[in-house]
This record gives C-alpha cells, structure tokens and sequence, in this order.
C-alpha cells in the first residue's frame, strides 16, 4: 500500500509539475519547433533578389520576443513590432517519431497508419497552404519570406526570447519557419478606430476587408478556416489574413456568386461583434455590404 502511495504521489507531483510548466511556457520549447523532415522540392522557393535577401536579413538581425501561439504554429514579435516569425509545432505532427517505428500488435497496428496517415496529411496540408500563400498572396497575407526545407536561410541564426525571458540562439538553416508583417487583429483595430470618430476610416477599413477577401477569391483560394476576430488583422490600413495555413486551390472561387457568398459569411461574424459593441457602425458596414453585393 505504502509503495503504491508512493507512486500515486509521484504521478500527481509529475502531472501538476508538467502542467504547471506548460502553462508558464505556452507548451513552448526549443525540442518542439525542430523537426525530421526531409528535403521536399514542392516547399521549395524561388532564389530572392538582392534587395529582397537584404531586407530579410535586416527583419531576422532583430531579436525576437514570444508573443502567441496557434493550432500550427509560436509566434515571436520583432524588436521593432513590424514583423512576426513563426515556427512550426512539429510535436502535433511527428510521423518520424518513435511511435510510428515501433513493432506493435496487429490490433494496434490499424491505430497506428490512421495516425500517421493524419500527421502526413496535416503536414502536407499546411506547406501547401504557406507555399500557395507565399507564391499567390502575399499581398493578401503580408508573407515575407518562408523557409520550408533545411536549406541555407538568408540568416544563419535568429535570437529569440521565450516567455519566461530566456534567450535562445535558433540556428535558421536546420529548422521550418516563416516571415510576416505584424498584424493588430481585427476587433481591437474598430476598437480604435471608434475611438478615433472618423467615419471614412470606418468605411475604408470596412470596405478593404471584403477587398482582400475578394482578392484572395479571384485568385482561386479558399479559405477553410476564415475566422474573423482571430485569423484576419491590418497591418496599417491594409487588411490581412493572418493564418495562413488553411488555403486550397478551388476555381470556382473566381465566380461572383460564390465569392460574393464567401463575403457575406466572413463578414457576417463582424457584424454580430458590431452589434455587440459597436451598434451604431453596424448601419455603416450593411451599406458596404450591399453596394458591394450589387456591383457587376
């Protein structure tokens, strides 16, 4: 009895220990962003210019301080709050892990390929969706750079600060991440925006979100997880997508029916925000609404 005590306490102090230490880190490590992946020519990208190599460097010469973390990916916001670096959660997403290597029981084995059938799907899912935002909608998202393969980084290392303070060096060459434009989410920006009392603003920012949508709509993505208050900001007056991690190439995205109805499901949750807060715009974005539903 004393010995199973013993144990049961050991695994209690061992649960809330580890519990404890997620909470305080986001669930963030060194370990949790490197990966085995190997070499693969469809995450490739096409050599930067001269100029283009010098901006990143410049971007990535910064240090880094942790700033969020999502279903895919940690966030880290630079020194100078214009640009944010992500890097992959490759422990969700492992299929080189021991478990996938193991010799186990024919009635485990079934339970086995389904998961490693998943992660290879979610991986390959998501470097589709930043390889076609990168090479198709950058505008649209403020991709600056992505790094998919462990191939030489305009870089070769990047200081970042995790949450609890801690410096760490990450050598760029032998890890997956991506550059973006620091984005102020959607909510707080008609926060501000209230505040500041200019009506044309208002209508601007509200006409530029179906904008990009339309845009990213005629170029023949879908969004799969388009939330608003979450997954769209404005990095200054433009409007972006932020993840960036759910796109797929579906033509019929170019008709103006369907992208029309893409508009109004998007928006549709803005506006329930807008009557919960802000009453008085929510007048202001029907009539953006309709004279866009009725253009040719």
């Amino acid at each position: 009895m004393k010995v199973i005590t013993a144990a049961l306490c050991l695994w209690i102090l061992y649960h809330f220990t580890s519990t404890f230490c997620i909470q305080q880190t986001d669930g963030f490590s060194v370990a949790r962003i490197h990966s085995e992946l190997s070499y693969n020519p469809d995450w490739e990208i096409a050599p930067l210019s001269s100029d283009k190599q010098k901006q990143i460097e410049n971007i990535l010469s910064q240090e880094f301080r942790y700033m969020a973390c999502g279903g895919q990916c940690f966030a880290f916001s630079s020194t100078d709050d214009q640009y944010v670096i992500k890097f992959f959660k490759h422990r969700i997403r492992k299929p080189y892990s021991y478990f996938y290597a193991l010799s186990l029981p024919q009635f485990l084995d079934s339970t086995r390929k389904r998961k490693l059938d998943k992660a290879l799907f979610k991986m390959s899912r998501d470097f589709t969706s930043y390889k076609i935002a990168y090479d198709d909608l950058q505008d649209e998202t403020g991709l600056e750079y992505i790094h998919l393969n462990k191939t030489q980084a305009p870089k070769e290392s990047v200081v970042i600060i995790d949450k609890l303070g801690i410096k760490h060096s990450i050598k760029l060459d032998d890890i997956e991440f991506v550059v973006q434009k620091k984005a102020d989410l959607v909510y707080p920006r008609f926060d501000e925006l209230k505040k500041q009392a200019d009506p044309l603003k208002i209508e601007q920012a509200m006409r530029s979100m179906i904008d990009v949508i339309v845009a990213r709509c005629k170029k023949g993505y879908f969004d799969e997880d388009p939330k608003i208050h979450r997954n769209f900001g404005f990095t200054g007056d433009q409007p972006v997508i932020i993840d960036v991690g759910r796109f797929v190439r579906d033509d019929k995205r170019k008709e103006p029916s369907v992208y029309k109805a893409d508009v109004s499901i998007i928006i549709k949750r803005l506006r329930e925000w807008l009557e919960e807060t802000h009453p008085e715009l929510v007048d202001t974005l029907d009539k953006e609404l309709y004279a866009f539903q009725n253009e040719n």
